[in-house]
Order: structure tokens, then C-alpha cells, then sequence
């Protein structure tokens, strides 16, 4: 299985050159491959490829995952795979949808998906991916927690590709009762340990990351780690072989 980083940033005004586009993932194995968000200020490179994708799957509709959030696109012809509330919340739709239902498991291809719902927006109802193959991963860019439990979530994770809009500021908002923001790495961490996911790589930059020293950046995720989680940042353009 091979992982690909088209783009690595948040929904923030800055931005760096490791750190320019918004965030999406390509998953390559044996005959398929997928694309994961397209948003608004997707890797252009993106423009000439992404019909060539079996499908492109969607998190949520905030815009730096969605770009229909914000105006219509008809150049995307292949399936776009995405739940009933995100393809309701904008008057743009995409030209091929595919309505998907959270915790229900597709056979697509090659890949085994899973669409698990998380805690992250009450405006914008989002989920993760767990995609089993030879290895199995998490795809989760925006999350404050599973919201169905860690558990049957995390259970034989291989990898965890995990929200980054945080290193140790508490990004967690409550709204009448209603959790909404970003977790911190500092806690995903915490659940790699908890849960023996001896891989975790970091995507969807927030600007305390960003704009962080890169040496007091690897000090903290080494202080956090504490050698039980081998922890990557990636980076727009970052590929590797799982």
C-alpha cells in the first residue's frame, strides 16, 4: 500500500513550503486507488489526475475538504463518494455522487472502507476513514475523538493518519453541551500508546505547527513519543510504502 500527501495544510491563512495546500491523501493498492478530499485550495497538480482516481472519497463538507462548499466544479466526473448530510449541507454538488452510510462497510475494489463517524463539527458532520488492505490505517484530518468509541475503531490499526491543526494547545470548544475544534497530537499520541498503533504520521497542519521551529517541533513529538510511536509529519508531496 503506498500513501501519498498531495497536500498536508489546515483551514489557516498561513502557510510554508512544506505546508502550502490543503489537506488530502492518495491510496494506491494492487489495482485501485483513491483519493481522499479535494478542497478548495487543493495541489493543482491534483486538476490533471483526478479522473484517473477510482473514486474520490469526502470527510465533511468544510472547504478545505469539499470545494462544492463553496462553488461548483463539474471537471471531477468519477464517483464521488460522500454521506447524505455532507451532500446536502451545499447548494453545489458534485456531477457523479455516491451517497455512503457512516459505520457501514463498503467493499471497493481492492480496498475494504469503512466510514466512521468523529467528533469534530456540529455544523458539519464529519467521519474518518478505516481502510483495511495488507495494512490497515485510519485516515482521520479533523478530529476531536471517535464518536462511536475507540475501540472497534482502533482495534488492529496499523497506522493512525491523524488530525495536526494542534501540538499541545487544547483546541476543544463546548457549544450548549457539544464538543467542536481539533484534538492535539499530544493526545493522539496518547491513544497510539493506549492502543499499540505503532505508526502514526501527522496531516492537516494548523499554524502552531507551521509556523514552529523544526527542531522544537521533532523535541516535542519525541518528548510525546517517548520511542513507543514512530510519529511523521508529513508534508505536501510526501509518498511512502506501507
Amino acid at each position: 500500500m503506498i500513501l501519498e500527501f498531495p497536500g498536508t495544510r489546515g483551514e489557516i491563512e498561513e502557510s510554508s513550503r512544506s505546508h502550502k495546500y490543503h489537506s488530502s491523501l492518495i491510496i494506491s493498492y494492487k489495482d485501485t486507488s483513491i483519493l481522499i478530499d479535494y478542497g478548495e485550495k487543493h495541489n493543482p497538480a491534483l486538476e490533471k489526475i483526478i479522473n484517473t482516481f477510482d473514486s474520490l472519497f469526502i470527510t465533511h463538507a468544510h472547504p478545505d475538504h469539499y470545494i462544492w462548499t463553496i462553488k461548483e466544479d463539474q471537471s471531477v466526473i468519477i464517483p464521488v463518494c460522500l454521506t447524505r448530510t455532507t451532500y446536502d449541507y451545499s447548494q453545489h454538488k458534485p456531477v457523479n455522487p455516491v451517497i455512503i452510510k457512516e459505520e457501514e462497510k463498503i467493499d471497493f475494489r481492492d480496498l475494504r472502507i469503512t466510514p466512521l463517524k468523529v467528533i469534530h463539527s456540529f455544523r458539519c458532520p464529519a467521519v474518518c476513514y478505516r481502510i483495511e488492505a495488507d495494512k490497515n490505517i485510519i485516515y482521520a484530518p479533523d478530529l476531536i475523538d471517535m464518536e462511536n468509541g475507540k475501540d472497534n475503531a482502533f482495534n488492529g490499526l496499523d497506522y493512525l493518519v491523524a488530525d495536526g491543526s494542534s501540538v499541545y494547545t487544547n483546541m476543544v470548544r463546548n457549544k450548549d453541551g457539544r464538543l467542536f475544534g481539533h484534538t492535539m497530537i499530544k493526545t493522539v499520541i496518547n491513544w497510539c500508546k493506549e492502543y499499540n498503533i505503532k505508526n502514526l504520521i501527522i496531516t492537516h497542519c494548523g499554524k502552531q505547527l507551521v509556523t514552529m521551529d523544526e527542531k522544537d517541533l521533532d523535541k516535542k513529538i519525541e518528548q510525546y513519543a517517548g520511542g513507543a510511536v514512530k510519529v511523521t509529519v508529513a508534508y505536501d508531496g510526501f509518498r511512502t510504502r506501507l
